[in-house]
Formats: structure tokens, sequence, C-alpha cells
């Protein structure tokens, strides 16, 4: 299996996560797609400064038997599908982890089916050596 193949399997599974996310949750697309879009392209910029400094220094470097062979810098194409994976997944989990929506837009945990913690004062666990 190469990078490409495996980038690929990734990708599709943050986006497939995603897209439940924001089903479940009833998040707007127009509301998240431009931050995302945003966080995105900041995090290509800094995959194409850093990965191109530790492969130059000699850091690490990838066997060419298994890259497409492009390119950008010394940087292979296929490190740059794990900041689209980020932007897909991070927020995906986040959200059906209960996490607060964009600006507060779509369902709450309550109504969306995703268990939350009980409100109300912690229980007190009694361990049988407490002194009256």
């Amino acid at each position: 299996m190469n990078f490409a193949l495996l980038s690929l399997c990734f990708m599709l599974g943050s986006l497939l996560l995603f897209l439940l996310a924001v089903r479940l949750r009833r998040i707007s697309l127009r509301t998240v797609l431009p931050p995302m879009g945003l966080a995105l392209l900041v995090l290509w910029v800094l995959t194409a400064v850093f990965d191109n400094v530790m492969i130059g220094s000699g850091l690490f470097g990838y066997g060419s038997q298994t890259l497409l062979g492009l390119r950008i810098g010394l940087a292979p194409v296929e490190d740059f599908s794990y900041p689209v994976c980020a932007v897909f997944f991070v927020p995906a989990l986040w959200w059906i982890a209960g996490g607060k929506t964009p600006m507060g837009i779509g369902a709450s945990v309550k109504g969306s089916g995703i268990a939350q913690a009980p409100s109300g004062p912690a229980p007190v666990i009694r361990t049988g050596k407490e002194t009256p």
C-alpha cells in the first residue's frame, strides 16, 4: 500500500465522520466551511514550511517506492493530506462528543441523541473507612 492510497482512506473516513456530525447536530455548512477553509490553508502553509525544513535537515526522509513522486519543495504531496483529515476529523469528533456547535447554531446535546453527563451534585463514594 502506498501513502496516497492510505491518505485517501483517512480523508474519506474523516469526511464521512464530519458529514455524520453535521447531520446529527444539524450544523449549517455555510457556517462552518469558511473557517474550516481558512484553517486548512494555514495548516497547508505550516506543513509546507516545516516539512521542508525537517526533510532538508535530514530529520527524516521517504522511500520513493511508496510515493507518487510529486513534491512541493522537498515535501511529498501525500503529506498535505494530513491537514485535510485534521480539518474534518477534529471538529466532527468535538461535535459528536457533545461540544458546542459554532455560534450556538445546531441541535443541543440533549436533542441529538448523544449521551451527556448527569446534572446535579456529584455522587459521594463511600469507602467504609470514614470517621463518624
